[in-house]
C-alpha cells in the first residue's frame, strides 16, 4: 500500500512501491487522505472553505487516479481510495481493509517547532503500524564542492 499526496517524496513512495509490487508480482493499494483540518484549520465554515475543501479532494483523486494509471501500464492490479479523516486513522483502516503486508509513503522531514505543530503522518503510522512501514524522502539535489 502506499499513501499519497502532492509531495515528492510521496512521489518517490509512489515509484518504490510500483517497483516493489512489480517485482513481487503484487497488488498495489493507493490511498490519499483529505483532512479536512489541515485545509480549513481555525477558519469558521463557508462556502469558500467548503469549495477549498473540495478543489483538494479533487487534486487527491486525480493523483491516485494517475497513480493508479502508471500501475495498470505495468500491469499491477490496483486498488484506489480517497477518504476524509484523520490522515494516520485513515491509512491504517485502509492498510488494515487492503490487507497490506507493507505500507510505503513519503516525509516531508520536518524538524523542531514546524514539526511540533504540524506532527508528522508518516511517524504515527510508523508507531501504530500492525505491518512494516518504509518511509522515503524526497531526495535532495546535489551540492557541487568549490
Amino acid at each position: 500500500m502506499v499513501a499519497l499526496d502532492a509531495s515528492e517524496a510521496a512521489h518517490e513512495a509512489l515509484s518504490v512501491a510500483l517497483e516493489l509490487a512489480l517485482v513481487g508480482r503484487a497488488q498495489i493499494g493507493i490511498c490519499s487522505v483529505v483532512d479536512p483540518v489541515t485545509v480549513a484549520g481555525t477558519a469558521p465554515p463557508s462556502p469558500a472553505m467548503d469549495i477549498l475543501i473540495r478543489d483538494v479532494e479533487i487534486e487527491a483523486r486525480r493523483l491516485v487516479n494517475e497513480a493508479a494509471d502508471r500501475a495498470r501500464k505495468a500491469d499491477i492490479k490496483a486498488d484506489v481510495e480517497v477518504s476524509y479523516g484523520m490522515p494516520v486513522d485513515v491509512l491504517l483502516e485502509y492498510a488494515e481493509r487492503f490487507k497490506a503486508d507493507l505500507i510505503v509513503m513519503g516525509t516531508h522531514g520536518r524538524r523542531g517547532l514546524q514539526h511540533l505543530l504540524m506532527g508528522s503522518v508518516a511517524e504515527g503510522v510508523l508507531r501504530e503500524s500492525k505491518v512494516p512501514v518504509l518511509v522515503l524522502r524526497a531526495a535532495r539535489p546535489q551540492t557541487m564542492a568549490a
